[in-house]
């Protein structure tokens, strides 16, 4: 079963206004990736039945960790309290408390639970595990992996270890050490549909992504019930063209898990791929619905709205509220601009687009989206400039060969008016 890994992709789901931007695999990674890229000890939540008896104190622990799970950290805190008082020195309570502190931003704290359940429990493959996730958090590489290696040594059966491994070799673009560790992970257990899923995205980084997909499928049939590998495998068929059984993953994965909103946008975005936008805004919608302040629902939705004249006030609404969810995104910034833009508010569009060219410098389709309001607004000589800007970045963007013919366009007015 799966038991890692709680989040949702919403933060590295593709903006569908930048699906373009990326090359296929690059596309697999970002979405796939989303399995792997955690925050350091909240993905050390592993479920440690194996290795507690069965009692009080297992109790106390798995009542802190659900309570952990669902955000209530004072809850967590007295539970793993009550443990301590049954064992005062066990080690998966010690290392859930320094969880508990690094959720509260206490990264001090955090580390001093975490050295007494090492000092204490010097045979704790999970004590060693949790440790290797905060230095690796404190990009002590090299102590993080001898962290990580030595919880192996300690239970080579803990497929936990070897996972935790896999995905610091992995973070690091270690990806040959990365595929390697995957592959024992299965050897130490067969069963473990995580490790099946960390093995696809692994692979898929290499661009083996026939062999990826057969892994998704194995993680499917491993673990009944949970969403996230129909996730995964609903993101390799759509960046791979098959939406329409891409569609159908993300529809079972909601089944499965109904209140994640990532999945709402991950299949709007297929929706919208397929040119049904109709489909599209009825998922982004669902997703505001559990999560208001989703950046992407709320930059595709402005993206929807702004090809219908009538309802570009309400792209420009949708796409202010993207900005504030992320201020510092050019790409989010670059979709408010082009909403005052269909709308015909041209000043406010160039103000925008500037700032978010200047957020996202080595993004061309900001800058043609800046040339072609200043086009319209007669500024001839910015807009050359713009596109030669935007051009000099790639010069392979998807509005590439409008920008060549607007520049070319450009050179010919000017060298004939000298």
């Amino acid at each position: 079963m799966l038991h890692r890994h709680p989040h949702d992709c919403r933060v590295l789901s593709l903006l569908e206004a930048s699906i373009a931007r990326h090359a296929a695999l690059g596309m697999i990674l970002i979405l796939l990736c989303c399995f792997l890229a955690q925050p350091l000890l909240a993905d050390s939540i592993p479920v440690y039945k194996n290795q507690l008896a069965p009692g009080p104190l297992a109790n106390a622990v798995y009542e802190g960790i659900a309570s952990l799970q669902k955000g209530d950290l004072k809850k967590a805190e007295t539970s793993f309290f009550l443990a301590l008082t049954m064992a005062p020195n066990e080690p998966h309570a010690l290392a859930l408390l320094a969880e508990v502190e690094m959720q509260r931003g206490n990264p001090a704290n955090a580390q001093k639970y975490l050295q007494a359940a090492v000092e204490k429990n010097p045979k704790s493959a999970a004590a060693q595990e949790a440790m290797g996730r905060y230095l690796a958090w404190k990009k002590d590489d090299s102590g993080a992996e001898a962290a990580f290696q030595k919880s192996v040594q300690l239970d080579p059966k803990w497929v936990e270890s070897r996972l935790a491994l896999g995905d610091f070799y992995f973070s690091r673009g270690k990806s040959a050490q990365a595929l390697g560790t995957y592959r024992e992970a299965i050897q130490a257990d067969p069963s473990s549909g995580l490790a099946h899923l960390n093995l696809a995205v692994a692979l898929a980084s290499k661009g083996d992504t026939q062999t990826a997909e057969t892994e998704l499928r194995n993680a499917i049939t491993l673990s009944p019930g949970v969403a996230k590998p129909h996730v995964a495998l609903g993101n390799l068929l759509s960046v791979t063209g098959r939406d329409d059984a891409a569609i159908a993953e993300y529809q079972t994965a909601l089944r499965m898990e109904p209140q994640n909103s990532g999945t709402y946008v991950l299949l709007g975005m297929a929706q919208k791929k397929k040119g049904h936008a109709d489909l599209a805004e009825q998922a982004y919608r669902k997703a505001l619905e559990i999560q208001p302040n989703d950046i992407v629902a709320l930059n595709n939705l402005a993206w929807i709205a702004m090809q219908t004249p009538q309802r570009r006030d309400e792209a420009i609404t949708y796409a202010k509220k993207a900005v504030q969810a992320a201020p510092n995104m050019g790409q989010v910034v670059d979709t408010l601009g082009w909403a005052y833009h269909a709308k015909g508010e041209n000043e406010p569009a160039i103000q925008t687009l500037k700032h978010g060219a200047d957020l996202a410098p080595q993004d061309p389709r900001i800058l043609y989206h800046l040339a072609v309001v200043y086009s319209e607004k007669g500024q001839a000589k910015e807009a050359e400039g713009a596109l030669q800007k935007a051009l000099g970045l790639n010069k392979d963007f998807p509005e590439s060969k409008d920008a060549k013919t607007r520049l070319a366009a450009m050179t010919k007015k000017s060298a004939a008016s000298q």
